[in-house]
């Protein structure tokens, strides 16, 4: 994140806190592993590049070493602790023509 190595498993964002029933919309860019940007409500609350495996946040029989670049991968829409739902999901493929 601003071009330094970030360890830790959680950041701060700039994003404002939600409360009750309220509908969010929420993008992410990603492209590669040259930028990710999460924007809420048209705002990017968090940027950054070339993601890596951290032996901190990973199993100790995990394949993949330490350091290894990641540039591809998987979606999750909601990966940790609280209920979610989504009202619509798109996905649009970023890559151009093939």
């Amino acid at each position: 994140m601003d071009g330094e190595l970030i360890t830790q498993h959680c950041v701060s964002s700039s994003s404002k806190t939600y409360h009750g029933d309220e509908w969010v919309t929420v993008e992410m860019e990603v492209r590669g592993d040259e930028f990710i940007g999460h924007v809420i409500d048209g705002e990017t609350v968090v940027a950054y590049s070339e993601p890596q495996i951290d032996g901190d946040n990973k199993a100790e029989d995990y394949p993949v070493p330490d350091g290894t670049p990641l540039s591809e991968g998987y979606i999750a829409l909601q990966a940790e602790s609280h209920p979610i739902e989504f009202r619509k999901v798109e996905v649009l493929d970023l890559s151009g023509p093939q």
